[in-house]
């Protein structure tokens, strides 16, 4: 709780806030995948048609993006075709990330915001972010 206030008590003013690009990837399924479809029916109507649901094998598909935002400036959404690890994920920082903050904060005054996935900790990743530091800073993020 302490080092969430403390990241809370750093980030105070407005102005400061209005230069954070944040990002996240989340993944979106189709259909529900935990095989528990719940269906209201009368006793004695169980097996009429319009009181049975099909079933998709395979949980039925899904799609995995990132996407990044600002305070007035939607980013880049990008389609992630495998499992988010560090090197998928310092190929998105690079190619997507990278040219946005410049477009979007050109004196080199923005500040970028990650979760504490174990991807955005990668040594590869943050050695990435400090060798561009003088581009946008890092913010230091509490974990959950």
């Amino acid at each position: 709780m302490r080092y969430r206030l403390k990241c809370c008590s750093e980030h105070l003013t407005t102005d400061e806030w209005k230069r954070v690009t944040w990002s996240d990837e989340s993944r979106f399924l189709i259909h529900h995948v935990d095989g528990r479809v719940r269906i209201r029916r009368p006793p004695g109507e169980q097996l009429l048609p319009s009181c049975t649901a099909g079933h998709t094998q395979a949980g039925g598909g899904g799609i995995m993006l990132w996407a990044t935002f600002a305070w007035a400036v939607l980013g880049p959404v990008v389609g992630v075709k495998q499992t988010m690890k560090a090197v998928n994920y310092l190929s998105i920082i690079a190619n997507q990330l990278h040219p946005y903050m410049a477009f979007i904060f050109p004196t080199g005054n923005g500040i970028f915001q990650q979760s504490n996935a174990l991807c955005h900790k990668a040594r590869i990743v943050l050695g990435w972010f400090e060798e561009h530091t003088d581009e946008f800073h890092l913010m230091s993020w509490s974990p959950n």
